[in-house]
C-alpha cells in the first residue's frame, strides 16, 4: 500500500469517527499524520481526544496486521451547524 493510501484511509477513519462523535456532520480542519513505515494491510483504531461546542479532536493508529503501529495521527474537525 502506498503512503498516500493509507493516509487517505486515515483521513476517512478520522472524518468518520468525528461524525459519529459528534452526532452529525463536521469539517476537517487539520491532520497531522507521522507515518514510521509501509504496510500491505492493517487495521485503524480511531480515538475522540476532546470534544467541545464547535470542535471535535479525534486521534488515529494505523497498525498492520502483526501488531505493529506505524502511523499515528491527530485531527481537528468543526461541527457543521454549531
Amino acid at each position: 500500500m502506498t503512503d498516500s493510501a493509507i493516509a487517505a484511509r486515515i483521513v476517512n477513519a478520522l472524518e468518520s469517527g468525528a461524525d459519529r462523535e459528534a452526532g452529525g456532520q463536521t469539517a476537517l480542519v487539520s491532520v497531522t499524520i507521522d507515518m514510521l513505515a509501509r504496510a500491505d494491510a492493517g487495521s485503524i483504531e480511531t480515538k475522540l481526544v476532546r470534544k467541545t461546542r464547535t470542535l471535535v479532536f479525534m486521534s488515529a493508529e494505523f497498525y498492520t496486521d502483526a501488531g505493529e503501529r506505524i502511523v499515528a495521527a491527530s485531527s481537528v474537525h468543526k461541527v457543521l451547524g454549531a
